[in-house]
Parts: structure tokens; C-alpha cells; sequence
């Protein structure tokens, strides 16, 4: 447990101090999450399992100390990566003070038809495709609470039909961060609430609420100017039950067969004694498996392996399986086949680690340090670019981008570049469509449609602040 402290330690008054640097930022400014989350997986399962055995299905419960400690070091050097980015703010002393949203009344012609263009083609475009791929799919398997691997499993092939939902949610951010009017702001509310509840009480999918919810925090905040220095002690409390909350979810859903009176005698039957029910959150909480695939992986591989080449084929990952049916496995995919293969040949897999796969291609400590810094620099820069053009593309898709950074942790490069294909594509094809619109009501090219927007993007160069 001292060891596991010694650690753990500095990691978090690292973390503290960068945030207390900031102060004057977002709390849900993407580079900002990515330091705090960051912190609290490289806490929260060395430091829980030494409090309470925790019960799960890894093999990295099982390793030794030295393992995790070894890991523990990983994560303070990808902490020290991204805390050198976001502590620039202050050395540089960047004014950091998000812009508003413009008023309604400010918004040009050309930026509002695209804003309803983008949006409205999101979500009825996005609708559509989910709409077909539950009919291919069927109610069955979608709203079948306990199989998640069947769900996986008759989803193969169909991955653009599947992303249509987050589509719609891409759509339903965009519109709220877009100066439209009160009652097209309902209309798309209510779409919003319509994903919220069938991510719920139907599929069980938490991924789409997480998104909707963080995404309208993060406008709310930047319309308010709500920065971290405003945090009370009662939001954290908040926050805290949130996450209990969330946890107890999981374990309910686990447990729900009939009715919910039925789920919570299951539980009450199952749950004997608070060791038990706290080793089962420990060992099966969201920000535990990140942190047991990078053990693992610092086990049973070698420090440096892929050189590289995961990042190099997350290119090739982008690529669907009818134009490119003889694709590399994607790391992820790789390690569970390794270490899991009857739950990969079930359908399933594992949570990978952003901070295991840096450590797996370019080596101990030096491997996810650069991949922090770098992937840091990128952020920091897309919200300096949101903060310069506030009706821009780049602030438009910043609050959706914010539920990605916070899920960044359990996936890999591949999965992350896939993702941003998959949005990017059918949003350049709106703006074409806008552009077209615009041209076609006898208006000269207007510079807010074309794709000058996506630049800053697409480069770390410095951009005004």
C-alpha cells in the first residue's frame, strides 16, 4: 500500500497543481478532462485493490506488485506529457478565457444555413441508418440486457448503419451550439431526450448517454464562462454520487431479470457482505480495466514491440472489411485474442489502454510520455482554434468530441481514427451540400462553408490565440 501511495503521490499533485494553474479554463475543456481522467485511472485500481481484493475476470488482478507499480509509472509519465501541454496556458500566459456563443441575432445567413444543413442532414441521415440497422439486427438481440456479446456479434458488418445513432447525437450538439432559435432548439431536445431514453430503458448502451450529457455540460460551460476556479465542494459531492451511480447501474443491469423489484432481490441474494460488493466494483469498474490491460500487457509482451506500426494502421483500420477484407487485426483486437480467446471468439473483447499501447510501441515511460505531450498538443491547440472562430467547425464538434476524450483511456489509436472518419465524412459532405444551397440562392461563396474550418485540425501549427 506505501509503495502503491509513494507513486500515486506525486501523480496526483501533479495533476492538482496543473489544474490550479488553470483555473480560469473549463473543466470539460478536453485537454483539461484528459489530465483528470488520466489521474484517476492511474489511481484508482492500485489504490482500491490495496484496500479491498477486488473480484474480476483479468488476469491482471492476479499479478504481482511489482507489476503494478511498474505501471503506476507509465501513467505519471503520460500525466507528465499532457500536464506540460496544459500548463502552457499559464506559462504563456494565453488569455483563457473561453468566447461566447454568438446571439442569435449575430449569426450570418450563410453560418446558419449551414448550421441547419449539418445538423438536420446528422440527424435525419444518422436516423435513418440506426433504423436500418435495427431492422437488420432485430429488437431480440438489441434489447436483450445481458448477452452484450450476441449484440457484438450480429453487429458485424454493419458498423455504419450501427454509428448512425452517434450521428444524431453529433447533429443534436451541433444544433445546441448553433444560434438558432428557441423553438428549433426544442425540436432537436427533444430528439436528444428520445436517444437518452432508448440508450437507457431499451439497449442499455450507456456510451450515448455519457455523450449527450457531457456535450450539452460543455456548452452550457462555455456560455456561462463556468471555469474550474467556480467548483464548489457540493459539485464534487455531485459528481462522486454520479459515479456510484453509474456503478450501480452496471451491477443492476447485470442483475435485471423481469421486473426492477425482481433485479434488486437478485442483487440483495447475490451481494453478501460490503467486502464482496466493493471488490466487484473495484475489479469491474470502467476506470479499472484500462489500468489492468496496461498490466497485462507489461507482463506478457515487450516494451517497444510494435514500433510504431499500430499507429501507422490506424490508418488502414479506417478502411471498412468489403473494400479491404484481409486487414491487420487492430491492437486491441490482437491482445484479446492473445490473452482472451474464448471471449473473442464469443464476439467480445477487452478495454484496451491508450497508455499500454504507447508503452507497447515505443517503450517504458519515453513511449506514453510522448504520446500524452502529442496527443495534449492536439487538444490544446482545437480549443484555442474553438476559442479564435466560435461559430466555426472545430467549436461545433468540440462538445462531442469531449465524451471521446473521456473514454480515450479504454480504447487505441485505431479505434479513435475510425471513430473521427466516421463523423468527419458525412459532415464534409453537408457542408458541400450547404455550400451548394448557398450558391444556388444566388449568393457569392461564403468562406464559412467551405472547409477552412477542418485545417486547424489537420495541423499543430500555432494558431492565434
Amino acid at each position: 500500500m506505501i509503495e502503491r501511495l509513494t507513486v500515486a503521490a506525486p501523480l496526483i499533485a501533479l495533476v492538482l497543481w496543473v489544474l490550479y494553474a488553470v483555473r480560469r479554463r473549463s473543466p470539460l475543456e478536453p485537454s483539461i478532462l484528459l489530465l483528470g481522467t488520466t489521474a484517476l485511472v492511474g489511481v484508482f485500481f492500485p489504490i482500491g485493490a490495496a484496500l479491498v481484493k477486488p473480484l474480476t475476470w483479468r488476469h491482471g488482478a492476479h499479478l504481482p506488485n511489482e507489476v503494478v507499480l511498474a505501471t503506476q509509472w507509465q501513467f505519471l509519465a503520460f500525466a507528465a506529457g499532457v500536464a506540460l501541454i496544459v500548463a502552457r496556458v499559464r506559462w504563456r500566459r494565453v488569455d483563457s478565457t473561453p468566447s461566447r456563443a454568438p446571439a442569435p441575432q449575430d449569426a450570418q445567413p450563410s453560418t446558419a444555413l449551414r448550421d441547419l444543413v449539418v445538423s438536420g442532414g446528422l440527424v435525419i441521415g444518422g436516423g435513418l441508418l440506426y433504423a436500418l440497422y435495427v431492422h437488420k439486427v432485430g429488437l431480440g438481440p438489441l434489447l436483450d440486457r445481458h448477452n452484450f456479446a450476441e449484440k457484438y456479434r450480429v453487429s458485424s458488418g454493419l458498423g455504419a448503419l450501427y454509428f448512425g445513432l452517434n450521428l444524431v447525437i453529433v447533429g443534436c450538439l451541433w444544433a445546441e451550439s448553433s444560434a438558432f432559435t428557441g423553438r428549433m432548439r426544442r425540436a432537436f431536445r427533444a430528439v436528444a431526450a428520445a436517444v437518452l431514453v432508448w440508450s437507457f430503458a431499451f439497449v442499455a448502451v450507456r456510451t450515448y448517454a455519457v455523450a449527450l450529457f457531457l456535450g450539452y455540460l460543455y456548452i452550457a460551460c462555455r456560455r456561462s464562462e463556468f471555469s474550474l476556479s467556480r467548483i464548489r465542494p457540493w459539485v464534487v459531492v455531485v459528481l462522486l454520487v454520479g459515479y456510484v451511480g453509474v456503478e450501480s447501474y452496471a451491477m443492476l443491469r447485470g442483475a435485471w431479470r423481469g421486473s426492477l423489484v425482481e433485479a434488486m432481490q437478485t442483487l440483495e441474494r447475490e451481494q453478501r457482505g460490503l467486502d464482496r460488493s466493493l471488490g466487484q466494483v473495484i475489479g469491474g469498474s470502467e476506470l479499472s480495466h484500462p489500468f489492468l490491460t496496461a498490466m497485462e500487457l507489461r507482463e506478457f509482451e515487450e516494451a517497444g514491440a510494435l514500433g510504431g506500426s499500430s499507429y501507422v494502421g490506424a490508418l488502414l483500420g479506417m478502411l471498412p472489411l468489403s473494400l479491404y477484407p484481409d486487414r491487420p487485426p487492430t491492437p486491441a483486437q490482437d491482445f484479446a485474442r492473445r490473452h482472451y480467446p474464448a471471449l473473442e471468439a464469443r464476439g467480445g473483447g477487452t478495454a484496451f489502454s491508450i497508455v499500454g499501447e504507447a508503452w507497447w510501441n515505443f517503450g517504458s515511460v519515453l513511449g506514453p510520455f510522448a504520446i500524452g505531450l502529442l496527443l495534449a498538443a492536439l487538444l490544446l491547440h482545437l480549443e484555442r482554434t474553438a476559442d479564435a472562430r466560435p461559430t466555426g467547425i472545430i467549436a461545433h464538434l468540440l462538445p462531442y468530441f469531449v465524451h471521446m476524450v473521456l473514454l480515450v483511456h479504454r480504447g487505441s489509436s485505431v479505434s479513435v481514427a475510425k471513430h473521427l472518419f466516421s463523423i468527419l465524412m458525412p459532415i464534409a459532405l453537408l457542408l458541400s451540400l450547404a455550400h451548394i444551397l448557398w450558391r444556388g440562392l444566388g449568393h457569392r461563396p461564403s468562406p464559412v462553408v467551405t472547409f477552412r474550418d477542418l485545417r486547424p485540425a489537420l495541423s499543430l501549427s500555432r494558431s492565434a490565440p
